[in-house]
């Protein structure tokens, strides 16, 4: 099996969310008694201020905005 290693960080944090959603927690539902949702919820919060600040910058970028 091939795959394509990509280093950017919202890829590796989806990957390894997709990883405990199937192996650790089964893969049907996220049960917040499995030792490993701490780690799959605090991924999720730091992929969501990964796609905040992305957009934050696009929005501001076309706007002509200069944020400090």
């Amino acid at each position: 099996m091939n795959r394509e290693i990509t280093l950017e960080p919202s890829v590796m944090i989806e990957e390894l969310m997709f990883y405990i959603h199937q192996n650790e927690m089964g893969g049907d539902c996220i049960d917040p008694d499995n030792r490993f949702f701490p780690l799959y919820l605090e991924l999720q919060k730091l992929r969501d201020k990964l796609d905040n600040d992305c957009y934050d910058t696009y929005v501001s970028v076309k706007n002509d905005e200069v944020r400090s």
